[in-house]
């Protein structure tokens, strides 16, 4: 197959390492693939030695002529859209009369203000990387028929392994440990994680990874557990040293499907994580500890870790993970979504 992937993102993404992995998979088993980005961007110096780039403008109108031009000169069997941005550069790139099948990738729960864009008979289907995405299409009145559900991924060979003794030192942490590691924003929960975390009153440590968590130190300060919580703020592949955790804990207060907690599921580390957006179905089954949004229901969940001995996570999230969602697996179903659409 010829596959064109359009993702307009400069910066490293979730969305953008899925185009990497995505791309490095289907050419590996003998697919011609062409990737529309910006110049310099993270996908285009990740893959620029493995596939042909088309550099486009950051105006979509000036990059779907780009587009448009390509597609007179090569034949593509399908256009595969990332990023809100992409999605509206792969409709102004292709006609009504289009040869090519258009997929566009969704992987966040918010309501789009122009439903049109999504009801675009151009778009031959969607590719929803959760059943809480594939619900949030469903709610803004996209067929049910265009949606397919394929989890995000991880290439686990690719994932670099640091020991817990040797993550807790370049840490400095011991003792029992919940970690974050996320980007400090209103909508990730660490503002409500650390109220809980102050109302446990737990002989335990929490290390929070990721940019701007260091302006969280005034609030541990009027908290009282300024000595129990490490901050760090951004730490370059922080996920190798997810190690260092007793628990990983998620208290997203909006969230699609989260890298960080299939990350923990390949690295065997048992996960907290609020009842948000997909994490349920992630850490369904018996894969983890689902909280409530609230201090309440992160303070119940920050006991039972505490308290508990139940091994059972780590392993049922491991198979779940393995049978789910390594790169190999995801590009299974992708190939054959493609071919379907290609033989319609």
């Amino acid at each position: 197959m010829n596959i064109l992937q359009i993702e307009p993102a400069f910066s490293l993404s979730g969305g953008a390492n899925q185009v990497v992995l995505n791309t490095k998979e289907l050419i590996k088993r003998g697919h011609k693939v062409y990737l529309a980005t910006l110049k310099d961007s993270y996908v285009y110096r990740q893959l620029g030695s493995y596939c042909e780039i088309i550099e486009i403008d950051e105006d979509n109108s000036l990059a779907a002529k780009t587009i448009r031009n390509f597609l007179q000169k090569e034949y593509i069997d399908i256009i595969h859209t990332h990023h809100p941005k992409g999605h509206a550069v792969g409709l102004k790139s292709v006609s009504f009369i289009k040869k090519e099948k258009l997929v566009v990738q969704r992987g966040v729960i918010f309501t789009p203000q122009n439903f049109f864009k999504y009801l675009n008979p151009k778009i031959d289907a969607y590719v929803a990387n959760a059943k809480a995405v594939e619900r949030s299409l469903r709610k803004i009145f996209v067929s049910k028929k265009k949606i397919h559900v394929i989890y995000s991924a991880i290439d686990e060979e690719s994932l670099e392994a640091v020991d817990k003794k040797t993550a807790r030192d370049y840490l400095g942490l011991d003792g029992f440990v919940f970690g974050v590691i996320a980007n400090y924003s209103s909508y990730k929960g660490h503002d409500l994680l650390l109220c809980a975390f102050a109302l446990s009153k737990l002989e335990a440590k929490l290390a929070l990874i990721g940019k701007d968590t260091h302006s969280l130190l005034d609030k541990c300060k009027k908290f009282g557990i300024s000595d129990k919580v490490k901050t760090y703020g951004l730490v370059e592949n922080a996920g190798r040293f997810m190690s260092a955790f007793d628990y990983l804990v998620v208290p997203s207060l909006k969230e699609a499907l989260s890298n960080v907690i299939i990350e923990a599921f390949f690295r065997k580390i048992p996960v907290i994580g609020t009842s948000i957006g997909a994490i349920p179905e992630l850490l369904e089954n018996n894969r983890g500890i689902l909280a409530q949004p609230t201090k309440e229901g992160l303070l119940k969940a920050l006991n039972k870790a505490y308290m508990s001995k139940d091994n059972s996570f780590v392993d049922n999230a491991y198979q779940f993970a393995i049978n789910n969602l390594t790169i190999v697996k995801k590009i299974d179903k992708l190939e054959k979504l493609y071919e379907r659409l290609i033989s319609k």
